[in-house]
């Protein structure tokens, strides 16, 4: 392409791919900077640079892989009305916070780097978690939509689910206490009883991972609530 704009084409451009292509990693930094002044292209992390405006393309797209989950993922699915202040990014690695355009992008390791798609074409992908994973996802990292309320949110809202892939994945995870957390709030919210897929081992835990040890016994899937 002439000129730049094969920038464009890409969610996020390194600064190495602009050296590599321009042949001179000294006018790859002068013209990145040009670029940036001219707010042709805006930094995302150190080294990674885009012209794209949506955030949840760039975010997914700095490392690999990583997929976009949490109450971003859940309000970017209609799932909820609350407007996140940040945008959630499950990846496999320790990564520095960004701001991008306006935006706090969290990135959080996992070993659960499974569950998730791609979306959009061309120069509009982006990585995000299956709706039967961002289930599994509100119990493995529950800080990341905030409240034990947008975690019901999620189960709530969630109109197609397919059942035996959330199995599978359950069963994948293999967790005794994400099940019977999923297994109560899918149960109460859409009717969906997944009791017999696995064992309910003698342990107590919480429903509600934001409290402390509810008075409420749910006997069935021995949490607390």
């Amino acid at each position: 392409m002439r000129n730049n704009e094969w920038m464009e084409k890409f969610p996020v451009i390194r600064l190495n791919e602009i050296a590599r292509r321009t042949k001179s990693k000294a006018y790859a930094k002068l013209l990145v900077h040009r670029l940036v002044r001219a707010g042709k292209l805006t930094k995302a992390a150190r080294g990674a640079y885009s012209a794209f405006e949506d955030v949840f393309s760039v975010a997914s797209n700095l490392y690999f892989p990583s997929y976009v989950s949490g109450l971003s993922a859940s309000y970017r699915n209609g799932l909820t009305e609350a407007i996140p202040i940040s945008i959630t990014v499950i990846t496999g690695g320790k990564h520095k916070k960004i701001e991008y355009k306006k935006y706090v992008v969290e990135f959080i390791d996992s070993k659960q780097l499974w569950g998730y798609h791609k979306e959009g074409k061309d120069n509009g992908v982006v990585f995000a978690a299956d709706l039967e994973k961002l289930l599994l996802d509100a119990f493995l990292h529950p800080r990341q939509f905030g409240n034990f309320e947008e975690i019901e949110n999620a189960f709530k809202n969630s109109e197609n689910i397919d059942v035996e892939k959330l199995k599978a994945y359950l069963l994948r995870l293999n967790s005794n206490k994400v099940y019977r957390q999923v297994g109560c709030l899918l149960e109460r919210h859409q009717g969906t009883d997944l009791s017999g897929l696995m064992p309910v081992n003698k342990n107590y835990y919480r429903l509600n991972p934001f409290i402390g040890k509810g008075r409420k016994l749910n006997k069935k899937w021995r949490l607390f609530e």
